[in-house]
């Protein structure tokens, strides 16, 4: 199965400050209040939390607005959720995260889906990529599908159950016609133990952490998950280059609460906008390794929309 939405288009730097607060500039978006909490299931320091602090410096430079990164994981995130679920409706607390929405919510992990808040943008994304390790007899993701299809049961995909990494083991495991094997490897540090001790036999990982391995010869790849080259790693196959028809990528979205002032959705519209003709947008988080993904309101609906129906197809088999 594929899932796709055409593309369009350093970590943060400390001077972004560390408690995540944007300095008030002149504005030229009429944002509906003067601070905002831009609240993130994340943890400081990784992508989402990267995505996070960069979209929070437009969001400021282009309203006038004090933009807040408050970083609540506990709970698994679902703290985060609630928080901005039920909270205020003015457009003062907003929440961003990614696909794992759709997953949290199917699996029961958390009590809120995309259809608890107004969707209001997507940003950015990651792309993973499938690996295996250097010396195994497979040296493309179509080349792994057949060793599992002549392995039966015996080849493993190492992915974390219960997060994006086990729809994308499933989807690649139906595309082996059901012979390949996906458990339980943990977080991607973990994963990358598990492969090179030789418990796995493929993992899915970031590109950017992947290219590491790499260089020193470790790991190969087998494909990028998605239906466009990485700019990151252009030279790295994708999956549908091989006939395996998947491309999900991890996409990184906005959200208000259900019911949120309608001037909220205006501004975020115009923010993105304003976004995708400044090139200190795309600088920025091209510096990031984070691939530009900029959808307004009504675009994001209908791709979160996608986006939940094909996780669907694996979470409920």
């Amino acid at each position: 199965m594929k899932f796709n939405k055409s593309i369009k288009g350093v970590l943060v730097a400390a001077a972004l400050g560390a408690a995540g607060v944007m300095p008030a500039r002149a504005a030229e978006i009429d944002y509906p209040v003067d601070s905002v909490r831009l609240i993130v299931p994340a943890n400081p320091g990784g992508g989402t939390d990267t995505d996070a602090r960069l979209f929070a410096e437009f969001l400021g430079k282009y309203t006038g607005a004090n933009v807040a990164v408050v970083n609540q994981f506990a709970g698994g995130g679902v703290v985060a959720a609630q928080t901005v679920a039920t909270g205020k409706k003015d457009g003062s607390e907003l929440l961003l995260y990614h696909t794992s929405i759709h997953v949290a919510k199917l699996t029961g992990t958390w009590p809120f889906g995309h259809a608890d808040f107004t969707p209001l943008a997507t940003v950015a994304q990651f792309d993973d990529v499938v690996v295996a390790r250097a010396d195994a007899p497979y040296d493309t993701l179509a080349d792994f599908v057949a060793y599992a299809k002549a392995h039966a049961g015996d080849a493993t995909f190492g992915s974390q159950i219960g997060g994006t990494t086990e729809i994308k083991g499933k989807a690649i495991a139906e595309a082996a016609g059901g012979s390949l094997r996906v458990v339980d490897a943990g977080s991607e540090s973990d994963r990358i133990t598990a492969l090179l001790g030789g418990q796995v036999d493929a993992i899915p990982m970031g590109v950017n952490n992947a290219q590491q391995y790499v260089e020193t010869g470790q790991l190969k790849v087998l494909a990028i998950l998605n239906e466009v080259a990485s700019p990151f790693a252009p030279d790295w196959p994708t999956a549908p280059s091989q006939g395996i028809e998947l491309s999900f990528p991890l996409v990184f979205q906005v959200y208000a609460p259900a019911d949120v002032d309608p001037a909220v959705v205006t501004a975020v519209d115009a923010v993105i906008e304003r976004m995708k003709s400044d090139p200190e947008v795309e600088a920025a988080f091209t510096r990031a390794k984070q691939v530009l993904s900029l959808r307004g309101s009504a675009e994001t609906r209908d791709f979160i929309e996608q986006e939940h129906d094909f996780v669907a197809s694996y979470v409920t088999e």
